[in-house]
Order: C-alpha cells, then sequence, then structure tokens
C-alpha cells in the first residue's frame, strides 16, 4: 500500500484512474508492480500533450501554427458535439462546463479527470483528449471513456443527469467527427460493476501479469517486469528462421508486439549505461564519447551579405543559395503565416499543400521504404 505522505500528495488518492483502466484490464498485475515504482520523467512528447491540455483548459492559443490550429479544431468540434448531442444551440451560457477536475466514483472505486464535461438538460458530454498521432481505442470500446462515464453520471447526481455521451478529440491523427458513444444509468451501473471485477481482480497480491505491447505500452514497471523477461526469453530463444513458417499469423503477431517491448526494454538499458558513465562509474568496455561540435548558420542573410561583401564576384546569390538546404518545416511555417495574414481560415495543410504545388518545379519527392503500422486503434 501507499504510506500516508505518499496519499497526500497523490491526487489520486492510491486509488486505480480511469486512464488506466485499459491496461489493468489487460494486465491485472500490473497494479500492484506499478505501485512499487518511482514516476517517471516525462517524456518530450508527452510534456506537448500536457501543454496543449494546459491551453484547452485555461483557453489559450498556442505559439506553434499547426498546434494552434490543433486546438482550435478542438474548441469548434466541442461546440459542434455539443449542440449536436445535448441539443444546446443559443444556452450556453446556461451551461456548466467545468474541465480538468478529477471525480472519485461513489463507492471510493477509481478517480479520473475528465478534460472536459458539459452538462445541459438532465445530459452530460464528456470530451477527452489525445495530442499524440497514434489512432487511439474508438469511444464504444475504450474503457477509459466508459471509466469517466460512470464518474461524470455520479459526480452530477444533483443534476439528475441520466445520460452520458462521451467522445475522445485526437486532431493529429484524424480530423474526422469522432465517434459519440451514449451512456444511460444502467449502462453506466453495468460498467461498474465490470470495473469492480477489474479492480478487485487487480488488487489481489496473486494478480496475474500478463505482458503484451498495448499493455506494457506505458507502464512504469515494464524495466522491471518478470513477466517481460519471461515473454522475451521465450520469443529471442527461439530459432526464428525455423519456427516462422510453422507460426500462425497470431502467434507472428506475438512475436512482432514483443519485439516491441524488447527495443523499449533496450532503450532503457542504454539510457541508463549513458547515465552510469556521465557519474564517472565504469563499465568494462564503454566510455563517453565527447558530443560532436556543429557549426549552424544561424543568419544566412547575413551570411550572404559579409561573404558577397569579401568576394563579390565569386559568391554570388545563386552561388551561394547552391550551398543552402532549405528547412521545409521552417518555410511551411513562414508560407502559413503568410497566406494566414492575407486569409484568416487559410489552415496549416492547405498551406504545405499550395507550397508544394508551387514549388514542384524546384524540388523533388523522395519516398521512403514503407513501415508497418498498427491498424484498429492503439494507444489507450
Amino acid at each position: 500500500m501507499f504510506d500516508a505522505d505518499t496519499i497526500e500528495t497523490d491526487e489520486r488518492q492510491g486509488l486505480p484512474s480511469a486512464s488506466g483502466m485499459q491496461r489493468l484490464f489487460l494486465c491485472p498485475g500490473s497494479w500492484n508492480a506499478e505501485r512499487k515504482c518511482p514516476v517517471d520523467e516525462e517524456s518530450d512528447d508527452a510534456a506537448l500533450g500536457t501543454y496543449l491540455h494546459d491551453c484547452m483548459q485555461h483557453n489559450r492559443t498556442p505559439e506553434d501554427p499547426e498546434d494552434a490550429e490543433a486546438v482550435a479544431w478542438c474548441r469548434e468540434m466541442e461546440n459542434a458535439l455539443c449542440e449536436k448531442h445535448l441539443g444546446m444551440n443559443e444556452s450556453w451560457m446556461e451551461a456548466q462546463t467545468v474541465r480538468e477536475a478529477r471525480l472519485f466514483e461513489k463507492d471510493r472505486l477509481f478517480s479520473g479527470k475528465p478534460d472536459m464535461v458539459t452538462i445541459w438538460n438532465r445530459k452530460a458530454f464528456v470530451v477527452d483528449y489525445k495530442f499524440g498521432r497514434i489512432p487511439v481505442s474508438p469511444a464504444e470500446c475504450n474503457l477509459q471513456l466508459s471509466a469517466l462515464a460512470v464518474l461524470v453520471m455520479d459526480e452530477y447526481e444533483a443534476y439528475h443527469v441520466d445520460e452520458v455521451f462521451v467522445c475522445i478529440l485526437q486532431p493529429y491523427a484524424s480530423r474526422k467527427e469522432p465517434a459519440v458513444c451514449r451512456y444511460t444509468r444502467e449502462s453506466v451501473e453495468q460498467a461498474r460493476a465490470f470495473f469492480r471485477a477489474c479492480i478487485e481482480r487487480a488488487q489481489d497480491e496473486h494478480a496475474p501479469l500478463k505482458p503484451s505491447e498495448k499493455a506494457c505500452r506505458y507502464c512504469r514497471a515494464l524495466s522491471s517486469c518478470p513477466a517481460v523477461s519471461l515473454a522475451l526469453v521465450n520469443v529471442t530463444s527461439s530459432d526464428l528462421t525455423a519456427a516462422w513458417e510453422q507460426w500462425s499469423p497470431e502467434k507472428r503477431r506475438e512475436a512482432y508486439d514483443l519485439a516491441k517491448l524488447a527495443e523499449k526494454r533496450a532503450s532503457i538499458v542504454k539510457s541508463k549505461v549513458k547515465a552510469d558513465l556521465e557519474a564517472g562509474v565504469e563499465i568494462p568496455g564503454l566510455a563517453l564519447a565527447p558530443g560532436k561540435k556543429a557549426f549552424t548558420i544561424t543568419d544566412a542573410a547575413a551570411a550572404f551579405q559579409i561573404l558577397n561583401g569579401l568576394f563579390p564576384d565569386a559568391i554570388t546569390a545563386q552561388a551561394f543559395t547552391g550551398c543552402c538546404k532549405v528547412g521545409i518545416t521552417d518555410l511551411d511555417k513562414l508560407v502559413h503565416s503568410v497566406r494566414k495574414a492575407a486569409d484568416a481560415g487559410a489552415k496549416v495543410a492547405e498551406s504545405k499543400d499550395w507550397l508544394r504545388k508551387t514549388l514542384a518545379e524546384c524540388a523533388e519527392v523522395k519516398i521512403s521504404d514503407g513501415s508497418v503500422k498498427e491498424i484498429g486503434g492503439g494507444a489507450a
């Protein structure tokens, strides 16, 4: 169990969270395994997600045009969906909207923090933002949304809410109107019973560990999990050349998922070795290579003026630009800012397409080798 000091600083108060329900269902043993692990440092992708959630919560606009467009799309979609499913129109001021408030299940089974909840006429609309680029499980089979529906109906009982609509907005994965799932009081009670069973199973000290790429994707216990270690040994100890043809498609998919887990474990090992070497720990046969020095021209116009002034006949504008490589990302932002100033309705994707068509004669398109991607929903 958590000690008292830990629970005081944990807003979840030692309870399972809606965001972890998918993992709890897939791998019951992950609950006890994670409780023994320290909180990980926030990755760059997670930090961006936190920042964009904060923009949505406080009605701020990100500086990056693509991020600003994603946030604007979320706001527009929120309004449209509330109007469609709650029957709201000109009466917005009378609705109650709450953002980023942690809610607790009435029997203290679990908690969760909906990104946005709007209450109107005995109905609630719940939105969860996902700012990653991997499509997540759709609303009708997303356990996090199901758990949020339970929490919202409990929290707003005084408003006599008897219908909860839930959806995920993931602007970097899809700009289509999202699927919306409807929960009634009856379906909420069915979901509550399901989560009660999941939590009771997970809190058993003998709860089984069931590693899989989905279950382990965001689990803090990945680097110390004995079940993951055993699964990796089982697949890596096989003679893949001889066994592959005998494996079913399902077995091959299992091997693929385990290979992704192995890559994650390997990256953890590499980061720990680097940290050891930086701290002066000696590891046989390994040393920390010095960082490479990179000389970068930060002001191309000033550089050209200096060199053209020294060698006006040799270093011409054409000769100088022949040495330059255009950063397409920066050029995309520049062109979009110009088009946006001329037309407030200009979209980032439209600006990118316009730029590529306009510069087609002085550019080339290279297509890299295809890569394996997941279909049918990714992270929960």
